[in-house]
């Protein structure tokens, strides 16, 4: 059996594909997508086993033999044909490239036309350093991949698409309590982060019970993804995780059909990471009440939100604020590292709500300082648990946070109204006693990084 993989090596065998892909100039937003169909493809035991007798001169060939083993996995799974058609047409993008598909490439340096082999060297690439993990059902592969290039694409930041850190999407299973009976919702699915945790979590919690981890599998997880990209990447995800029928729709979830149909299922999860774009606070909380709005009464909502949700004052987001506390009970919000996100620049809190009961004026919610998640940064492998802090620090939350108590420095209870600030900084006790002249000097840096990125809410009155 494969050995797993630590952090560390996961990052190191992304890298080495990632540095592959661009040294052809293969565009960032395109990476995911051809890893995602040769790891499909590689299902299929006749393209296992004969991709290598292609020649450089036979790439088109090679080509569509991808597609064809693609084809033939995804039904295999029994994914339904209109899912499996939006994901041949995504992997079919890459059909016309003449960068993978002609014979011959130019050779700058002994200006003489050479051998094309850049399909099958990636295939092998993939098969040898990637497919054994995949198949070993080791950690999120695709999602590190996906999140590895997008990283490396400013484009996808200024699209709003910024992927959450494992360690979080683990983080809302313990933060929601979820059991091996929780029906779970993403409304904004990504790549399909928090479905995958959330099943990983769900089968823990069953044991040994083969027939409850099929239930969780095929009934158990909800999803939503509008980009056609995004959408094809979860649904790969998920199926090579042993998943292939789990409920992933492809449309907008603001749909009042789509709602409908996904009501049905009952839900009482909802874990979300909306599309974060400049000045768009307001719709990152639309998105949430609507999530909010799949769950059945008493369900939990956790959504990671910018900052400027929770301290802006213009009237549209103090609107959408109102609405939520009219309708659900606000239980906790934590203030994030600043870093979380690194390399993209954003400050973030997670919200907790709790669906369709609505917020007393006199009941207090909890808010967390939880900005050091242990992380460190390290060159060409993001941030890293290099110390082993994460653990420790994750039970030291949830114990202040399910036992809501107010410690000096992490943790505060405060009754709010919709025009408050939602946040931890604004109300928390400052332990004195730890400060230096360095948390001093990082805090103004942090205060001066804020105003430069989303400047005077007030303004927008």
């Amino acid at each position: 059996m494969t050995e797993k993989l630590t952090e560390k090596e996961v990052a190191k065998k992304a890298s080495i594909c990632n540095q592959y892909l661009r040294r052809y100039s293969i565009p960032e937003v395109e990476r995911c997508t051809i890893v995602s169909a040769i790891l499909i493809a590689l299902q299929d035991n006749a393209f296992l086993n004969g991709y290598r007798e292609y020649e450089n001169t036979q790439n088109k060939e090679l080509m569509n033999h991808i597609f064809e083993a693609c084809e033939n996995t995804l039904k295999k799974h029994e994914l339904d044909v209109n899912t499996i058609n939006i994901m041949l047409d995504e992997y079919k993008k890459f059909q016309n490239s003449n960068l993978l598909t002609s014979n011959t490439l130019k050779c700058k340096k002994a200006k003489k036309e050479i051998p094309n082999n850049i399909l099958s060297d990636l295939i092998i690439l993939i098969h040898d350093e990637i497919l054994p993990y995949v198949t070993n059902n080791d950690l999120d592969i695709l999602g590190r991949f996906c999140s590895l290039f997008i990283r490396s694409s400013s484009s996808d930041s200024k699209t709003g698409l910024v992927l959450t850190p494992e360690h979080i999407t683990d983080f809302f299973c313990d933060i929601a309590n979820l059991t091996e009976n929780s029906i779970v919702l993403d409304p904004c699915c990504g790549t399909g982060g928090f479905l995958i945790s959330a099943m990983d979590y769900m089968i823990k919690k069953a044991g040994n019970n083969s027939e409850t981890h099929k239930r969780i599998k095929t009934k158990q997880l909800l999803g939503i993804e509008l980009r056609t990209d995004m959408f094809t990447h979860t649904c790969s995800n998920m199926m090579m995780r042993g998943d292939g029928k789990s409920h992933i729709y492809h449309g907008d979830c603001f749909d009042r059909n789509l709602t409908n149909e996904i009501k049905q299922f009952n839900p009482d999860i909802s874990f979300l990471n909306p599309p974060y774009q400049d000045g768009n606070s307001d719709e990152q909380l639309e998105f949430t009440e609507n999530a909010l709005d799949f769950l059945v009464r008493g369900g939990t909502c956790v959504a990671i939100c910018q900052m400027s949700t929770v301290v802006g004052s213009n009237k549209s987001l103090n609107a959408v604020k109102q609405r939520l506390l009219a309708k659900h009970n606000l239980k906790a919000v934590f203030s994030m590292s600043n870093d979380l996100f690194h390399p993209v620049g954003v400050v973030t809190v997670i919200l907790v709500f709790q669906a369709h009961i609505p917020h007393q004026t006199n009941q207090e919610t909890f808010f967390g300082y939880f900005k050091d998640d242990g992380f460190e940064k390290r060159k060409n492998q993001g941030r890293i648990d290099v110390n082993k802090k994460w653990a420790s620090i994750k039970e030291k939350w949830l114990d202040a946070y399910i036992n809501k108590k107010n410690i000096a420095g992490l943790s505060v209870t405060q009754k709010v109204t919709a025009t408050d600030e939602w946040c931890a900084e604004a109300y928390m006790e400052t332990d004195y006693s730890k400060l230096t002249e360095a948390d001093f000097i990082k805090s103004i840096k942090e205060y001066v990084a804020f105003q430069f990125l989303y400047g005077n809410d007030d303004e927008a009155c």
